[in-house]
């Protein structure tokens, strides 16, 4: 009897056991299939979970589904539907500006004469410095009043006068912001999450209180030689450094549209391709990946007789050339001018001293590119420099237009002009081809002698329009 008892517990042991090995297997396949994600630091110092690598898992009857995770969103850039002419005003130049320590009063008029001449000028963009060095020149709790815009917080708010300003004269209003920049000898690190976090914190301050067109970010980033800092950061590759500028670009990118798919983020690199990488920009990820910047100004401040020992070098072209080929993804691209050049004597770089149309020269190569969108000129203050004066003459000659239209006021038939950009002035000289049929005073008046066709042709820096006329129709 004893016996059998033992072999009846023999028996409903194998049983169990039997009946258990599928859930074991189970909870293997599971624990192999979703391995704990073990915390490992990317190059630069950004923490992200990394799963453990596990061997591949014996296959069973219902595995566990693999989990996808959730795509980021990614938007492309608005396609560019006309020329942009912009002009960077820096914080140094607000008190040359009058919009340093003002009243209320005195600021808005200052604004408003600001935005007349960016206008005159051809202009249809302005690059306004809005964070210099950590600081802000809106009213800010989180941020220090700009030193460059006044002493101590006024009872206004410059920001939102200045936005309004510009949009009344059908200029975009571009914020423009050193992203790591404290003092001229400081920066934040740009690998810690407090760093970008106050980015953010100021981009999404300007986006959610002003209608601002966009957001800018120009060519400082990691230290170069020569600065303080650049020991400090001498050790990082330059693979670490465009890691952590990266996550900070990806993610300014991702808030603005976010809160505005129609709000732009762009960039302005050093022109030198390979500086430029030195610094952590990543230029040629931001040109090729969807999902970090709407266009991207290349700052390429040179002329085309730049000297390199005994030879000369079209700088300007080589660098234009080399940027518009990086442009693998057709990003909207802006050309930086070096208008603050005009008339500078360098002794590399002689083609300042040598001619007065480097700038006018470089805008209809712009305009001739199919890979280009316009320029932004640096700076505000170079227009009315004289030494710049000849360079902003040409400059303004190359895009000149002159439109004309008929006026009739009674039996008097005048031709009316309009020379834009208006800084050209509306003085212009007209000629009749046939003064014998018609005549034509420089104010566009025509004084008809008898019945015939004539030719008027008006001019003005160096542009011609002509419009023939019937007599009898006048």
């Amino acid at each position: 009897m004893k016996q059998i008892k033992k072999w009846m517990v023999l028996l409903l042991i194998v049983a169990v056991s039997a009946a258990m090995m599928p859930m074991i297997q189970e909870d293997k396949w599971v624990e192999a299939a979703t391995p704990a994600p073990t915390l490992q630091p990317e190059t630069g110092g950004v923490e992200t979970f990394v799963p453990t690598p596990s061997a591949s898992p014996v296959a069973s009857e219902s595995p566990t589904p693999a989990v996808t995770k959730t795509p980021e969103p990614v938007f492309t850039p608005a396609p560019v539907t006309e020329e942009l002419r912009g002009v960077w005003v820096a914080f140094y130049e607000y008190k040359k500006a009058g919009l340093k320590d003002k009243s209320e009063k005195v600021f808005r008029k200052n604004a408003d004469k600001l935005f007349q001449k960016i206008k005159s000028n051809g202009c249809n963009a302005v690059f306004f410095h809005v964070r210099a060095f950590d600081d802000a020149i809106w009213l800010s709790d989180n941020f220090k009043f700009s030193s460059y815009m006044g002493k101590k917080k006024p009872n206004y708010d410059p920001l939102a006068i200045l936005v309004e300003s510009a949009h009344r004269y059908g200029i975009q209003f571009h914020a423009w912001m050193n992203p790591y920049r404290i003092t001229q000898k400081k920066i934040y690190d740009p690998s810690k999450k407090a760093t970008t976090s106050r980015i953010l914190l100021a981009v999404r301050e300007v986006i959610d209180n002003y209608p601002v067109d966009g957001i800018h970010f120009d060519d400082y980033f990691y230290p170069g030689k020569g600065h303080k800092q650049y020991k400090k950061y001498a050790s990082l590759s330059n693979k670490q450094k465009k890691a952590n500028v990266n996550n900070m670009v990806k993610k300014v990118y991702i808030s603005i549209k976010e809160q505005n798919p129609k709000l732009l983020f762009g960039i302005s690199p050093a022109g030198n391709v390979e500086y430029s990488e030195s610094l952590g920009a990543d230029v040629k990820t931001w040109m090729k990946a969807p999902g970090y910047l709407d266009y991207i100004v290349p700052q390429i401040y040179w002329s085309n007789s730049y000297r390199t020992g005994t030879k000369t070098v079209r700088m300007f072209d080589n660098r234009f050339a080399k940027w518009k080929k990086l442009n693998k993804g057709n990003v909207p691209m802006y050309i930086g001018l070096a208008l603050y050049r005009g008339g500078m004597r360098d002794a590399s770089d002689r083609g300042w001293r040598k001619s007065k149309k480097v700038i006018a020269s470089q805008i209809s190569k712009i305009r001739r590119s199919q890979k280009t969108n316009g320029y932004i000129l640096f700076s505000y203050e170079s227009l009315y420099k004289k030494a710049c004066r000849y360079e902003v003459n040409n400059m303004l000659s190359r895009i000149a237009k002159i439109k004309v239209k008929k006026v009739k006021t009674g039996e008097t038939t005048r031709l009316q002009t309009t020379v834009w950009p208006s800084r050209l002035g509306q003085s212009v000289v007209w000629k009749s081809s046939n003064p014998s049929v018609a005549s034509i005073t420089n104010k566009g008046t025509i004084r008809v002698k008898k019945a015939g066709i004539v030719k008027f042709t008006v001019q003005k820096a160096g542009k011609k329009v002509s419009i023939k006329v019937r007599t009898e129709d006048i």
